[in-house]
């Protein structure tokens, strides 16, 4: 969604931010509700931690929290006063969750960067399998659901067992 004007806080300027209506994902929210999720990307990671460290985190979250409701409000008026609950997940989130390199939720790459898709297995070693949230671009939740179900996919290769991967 592309603002009006830019907005700032945490000490980046923000001119768009990226958002996902999970509604026809069915258990994702009770029945007449939605679920959405509203990404605001950049370099936050100093600015979370200087606010954790100053005790300041909570609150800082908290005025986030506003931003975004007023920025759903402006751009989607049938949310006005409907948000129920709300969440925010920092860069801080992912570290302690996750432990990734300064929260980050995806693989990071620079620009001019080469796409780089690690291995499922060693070559040196057995019975070693790879999986992650950043094995291969761009990372995240869905790519390290997907590695794991490839290693797993190898090991069961490995020790003559069948992979039994339906969903149920």
């Amino acid at each position: 969604m592309f603002l009006e004007k830019p907005v700032a806080f945490a000490g980046q300027e923000y001119t768009y931010f990226s958002l996902y209506n999970y509604s026809s994902y069915k258990g994702y929210a009770p029945s007449g509700c939605s679920t959405l999720t509203a990404i605001f990307s950049g370099d936050t990671y100093e600015y979370w931690k200087s606010k954790k460290e100053s005790g300041e985190y909570k609150s800082e979250k908290e005025k986030f929290t506003k931003l975004i409701i007023n920025l759903l409000e402006k751009y989607l008026p049938q949310t006005s006063g409907k948000v129920s609950v709300i969440d925010v997940a920092t860069p801080l989130t992912y570290e302690r969750y996750c432990g990734t390199k300064h929260g980050s939720w995806m693989t990071l790459m620079e620009a001019g960067d080469k796409m780089i898709n690690y291995p499922a297995t060693s070559e040196n070693i057995s019975n070693l399998y790879f999986a992650g949230q950043r094995i291969q671009p761009p990372g995240g939740l869905p790519i390290a659901l997907d590695t794991g179900r490839k290693a797993v996919q190898y090991l069961c290769k490995d020790k003559d067992l069948v992979f039994q991967g339906n969903i149920q």
